[in-house]
């Protein structure tokens, strides 16, 4: 079935690939297209950058020349970005955006995981990450690792695209309604009880799991060697363990970062992705992950056995401006239902494997498991 409003799937990607709409420098790869996105790559000659800027009528180039300090190369050896650094990358893709069709980017899982903060910059744009339709031209992204130095090179996706038309997001009562039909959200004592007791308030309620045997959560070292995008690495080299121990409190401490899961668990089926809300100052003093888009898929089936396989939301958690207090079943975050436009031709964790379908609590894909990761949990699954 097709809606008026809905995000564009893969399959309309690749016609756009096709016919122009989306065009590269370099060839773009299978694995680039993801069900309801596309992943985007950075060119070879980015720029150090004083501050953060959004072009306006004068233009990238014209901005450059005014705030730029010197030139990187990302070259086949690859560059490191040094902490809270201001960088600016062409990327390789362009796009020429038909009538009634916009973009939004946000960054990847593993961008997020690794507190790189990254936002798409457009010629003459005076917004960041959101293009209007009809919009012809070059991309750029803002590039600012936060907790870690990072080695990137040409073609390094670090954001991913999806195209839209009208309006994809799920009102409330219509969330209700589809989650009533199948548990597309769920707390694993509710599903087990038969109940759906999730707050819908602008959104899904989802709230933070702080009582797992074990590992709850991770906090960011400081002072690290670099990380490589391409590289595997030892956890406890960038991060420390934080465990439950009901007798001490977890303390966000200010701008610090921290990687911890929630309770529910999600599962996408194909006729809806899910993007989280940045900010609820609601909340408390917490600004919970960067990369907030989930495409059709995920948690929903596995690509071993073609069952379903829900998985926990990795929060990536920067405190703000006071120590805070966070407390087991916390809600931390919500997180939005859109419309398809039409199924995707495939889905995440089918043929498209990943490093994040079945998730409890997990680090990016850049570290290396070990005895003491949380992974060995089995997949709670829907039937």
């Amino acid at each position: 079935m097709t809606h008026r409003g809905g995000v564009l799937p893969s399959q309309w990607i690749r016609r756009a690939l096709a016919d122009g709409t989306l065009t590269a420098l370099r060839p773009v790869e299978p694995t680039q297209v993801q069900p309801n996105s596309v992943d985007l790559r950075i060119g070879r000659a980015g720029t150090r950058v004083q501050c953060s800027f959004l072009p306006g009528r004068e233009g990238v180039e014209g901005r450059l020349r005014r705030f730029g300090i010197y030139p990187v190369d990302a070259g086949p050896d690859g560059v490191v970005l040094e902490r809270n650094a201001v960088y600016l990358f062409p990327l390789l893709e362009s796009i020429k955006l038909p009538a009634g069709v916009r973009a939004r980017a946000n960054p990847k899982s593993s961008t997020g995981r690794l507190d790189i903060f990254c936002r798409l910059v457009t010629e003459h744009g005076t917004s960041f990450d959101d293009i209007p339709e009809g919009f012809a031209g070059g991309l750029y992204l803002e590039v600012v690792p936060r907790s870690f130095p990072i080695r990137v090179r040409e073609g390094d996706s670090l954001a991913q695209l999806r195209f839209v038309v009208g309006d994809p997001t799920l009102d409330d009562d219509e969330t209700r309604a589809l989650m009533a039909r199948e548990p597309i959200i769920v707390a694993p004592d509710d599903l087990r009880l038969g109940r759906t007791g999730l707050r819908i308030d602008n959104g899904v309620f989802m709230s933070v799991n702080l009582s797992a045997e074990g590992t709850v959560g991770y906090r960011a070292k400081r002072n690290t060697g670099a990380i490589d995008l391409r590289g595997r690495h030892p956890i406890s080299h960038f991060w420390e363990r934080i465990y439950h121990r009901p007798s001490e409190p977890l303390l966000l401490e200010p701008d610090e970062f921290y990687i911890l899961r929630s309770n529910e668990l999600v599962r996408l089926p194909p006729s809806v992705c899910a993007e989280m809300v940045p900010f609820d100052a609601g909340a408390g003093e917490v600004r919970t992950h960067y990369a907030g888009f989930f495409d059709s898929g995920f948690g929903y089936v596995s690509g071993d056995d073609n069952g379903a396989a829900a998985a926990a939301v990795v929060l990536e958690v920067r405190g703000r401006d006071v120590p805070f207090h966070v407390d087991e079943g916390n809600h931390l975050f919500r997180v939005i239902l859109l419309r398809n436009h039409e199924a995707p031709d495939d889905l995440y964790g089918r043929g498209l494997r990943s490093h994040y379908q079945g998730q409890r609590l997990r680090l990016s894909k850049q570290f290396l498991p070990d005895d003491g990761e949380p992974e060995s949990q089995l997949p709670l699954r829907f039937r």
